[in-house]
């Protein structure tokens, strides 16, 4: 048994070691708080000071875009930005942002590329690689700002509404002797007139006014007397194409309607120039009709690929518009350049019904003035396995979309109008085939 007094002493000795407790956490507690007072002072003392270096930084800092540069590449291209930075202030950082449509977007949706250094006076450069699509892209607001260390406050020293980009599609060689060889053996008729042209047609003797590089050398060995090759005689062809690039052409990933339809035009031109045609390019989009002069050689394809940079892209819609009763094909505009056309190719997808109505009335009035006429409306995979985020909502309107088309397209041909729907390269070759048809049909 314990006596009373050791109780007693027991029960001092445990109050005792209470209080320490208490006081013990009272002091931590106490630590804490100061500790906590002195980051809070910190910090807000460092936000003081700082945001004060950073507009002064900000008066004393000048920042001009000097030049914007465009790299082309296979699929990708660079976009670089040249900025002149003149500065007399302190230690700090420059923040750059700039703004991305979503067609130039990895994520398929608008995202703001951003990119900090350190602040130097001199130049600074800037680049970043996007998919390569073509047409006319709006990027930006170009934001220029000049932040601290951790990032926590900025001064805008530059904006830019916007920067203009112009991508044209890629130029591709046209496989010309492949296209000529495969056309010839598939059609199996020769042009009768001999004369001068590109398919051997026969040889005879030499004569004083012939031209030495027509000489036939192995006939002349063979024979023992100078003989020449004779060609047949071709008519050059004058060709209109028209492409329909107007906003629903601007749909899938990861490329658009607009630019499969694009690069074919750009493929068929490459070829008929080659071939010594002539040809009138004619682009319908948003806004309005864009023409090139008449193309005979390469200084042609190249005013050609302009007009193809220059169509804008139009703001990025979550679904695709196929009707519109604003949407035209200018049938009534285009037809006063149809005069003296052999053949009239017409690219477009035909999503829409009032988009067949337009192509068939335009087909009828270049049938009026003697020219042949051909719809090219490509059957592509509208989207592939990387289908951005955005374009979600397409595949589930895909089907209905694919089924519109070919009704379309089914329209057209039952009004007497020839429809190639393939593959891109297929229906350019057919295209290439008919084409043929019609000038050995002219030389004869």
């Amino acid at each position: 048994m314990f006596s009373y007094g050791e109780v007693l002493k027991t029960q001092r000795l445990i109050y005792l070691c209470s209080a320490i407790v208490v006081a013990s956490i009272a002091l931590a507690l106490l630590n804490v708080a100061l500790g906590a007072l002195c980051v809070a002072a910190y910090f807000i003392t460092y936000s003081v000071v700082s945001y004060s270096h950073l507009r002064l930084i900000s008066k004393l800092t000048t920042c001009r875009l000097n030049k914007v540069e465009v790299e082309l590449e296979d699929v990708d291209i660079v976009l670089s930005l040249d900025l002149s930075i003149s500065s007399k202030g302190g230690f700090a950082y420059l923040k750059v942002y700039l703004d991305l449509p979503p067609q130039l977007s990895l994520l398929g949706v608008r995202y703001t590329y951003s990119k900090r250094i350190a602040l130097k006076p001199g130049h600074a450069r800037f680049s970043l690689t996007l998919p390569r699509r073509t047409g006319l892209h709006v990027v930006g607001p170009l934001k220029v700002a000049i932040t601290d260390f951790f990032d926590a406050f900025e001064a805008p020293i530059y904006y830019l509404e916007s920067i203009v980009i112009k991508i044209p599609p890629k130029m591709g060689l046209a496989p010309v002797a492949k296209w000529y060889g495969i056309v010839r053996s598939s059609i199996g008729s020769r042009t009768l007139s001999p004369g001068l042209g590109v398919e051997y047609h026969s040889t005879r003797e030499y004569r004083p006014e012939d031209e030495l590089r027509h000489i036939d050398w192995k006939a002349t060995a063979r024979l023992g007397k100078l003989h020449v090759k004779v060609f047949e005689v071709e008519t050059p062809l004058r060709v209109m194409i028209i492409l329909d690039a107007q906003k629903y052409t601007f749909i899938g990933s990861p490329k658009s309607l607009f630019e499969h339809c694009a690069d074919l035009a750009v493929a068929l031109s490459s070829y008929l120039v080659k071939r010594g045609d002539r040809l009138k390019f004619i682009a319908i989009t948003e806004d309005g009709v864009k023409y090139s002069s008449e193309a005979r050689s390469y200084r042609g394809l190249v005013e050609i690929l302009d007009v193809l940079s220059n169509i804008r892209w139009p703001e990025y819609s979550p679904a695709p518009r196929v009707e519109s009763p604003q949407e035209s094909l200018y049938a009534d505009h285009i037809s006063k350049s149809l005069k003296d056309v052999s053949a009239s190719v017409i690219f477009s997808p035909v999503l829409s019904s009032r988009r067949a109505y337009d192509i068939l009335k335009l087909a009828r009035q270049a049938q009026e003035s003697g020219a042949r006429v051909i719809v090219v409306a490509p059957l592509i995979a509208f989207f592939s396995t990387t289908s951005k985020v955005n374009d979600a909502i397409y595949k589930v309107l895909r089907y209905n979309i694919v089924l519109q088309e070919l009704k379309n397209i089914e329209l057209l041909r039952n009004s007497g109008i020839q429809v190639v729907a393939l593959s891109p390269h297929r229906a350019l070759e057919r295209v290439v085939s008919e084409l043929e048809r019609i000038r050995i049909a002219k030389t004869r």
